[in-house]
């Protein structure tokens, strides 16, 4: 059993190229470390983010991340354990998502998983917006 945990927020500012570079670097190196997978979209000004792994890890992480000054408004749209990780088999397992073709790419991995994970319907609806 995984634990699962997504949100939106917004960014304080709009971050320029240097500094979303520095962090999605330093989101992979720290995800990856800890053992968590998921996908990270930043889109305009907002972010969507999945994260999955061990719960104590990812309670822990997700409190850091809402003290983050880079962003506000943080929604959190599910916090929830899960027979299975959507995102174990993806890529690395953790992915930033920075173009038409990542998102295009992701959209086909999740429509793949529907079958033996329901929640990635709910992931993929969450998507939509974002999807060209």
């Amino acid at each position: 059993m995984t634990h699962s945990i997504c949100y939106v927020s917004s960014a304080t500012d709009n971050l320029n190229e240097n500094e979303m570079d520095l962090l999605f670097n330093t989101v992979l190196h720290k995800n990856k470390g800890l053992n968590i997978t998921g996908i990270l979209l930043y889109y305009y000004g907002n972010f969507l983010q999945v994260l999955e792994g061990d719960e104590e890890a990812l309670k822990s992480l997700f409190e850091t991340i809402k003290k983050d000054k880079r962003h506000q408004n943080l929604i959190t749209i599910y916090d929830k354990k899960n027979d299975h990780s959507i995102f174990d088999e993806y890529k690395t397992g953790f992915s930033i998502i920075k173009t038409e073709n990542d998102l295009k790419n992701l959209k086909a991995y999740l429509k793949l998983s529907e079958d033996k994970e329901p929640l990635s319907t709910s992931v993929l609806g969450l998507l939509k917006p974002f999807l060209i």
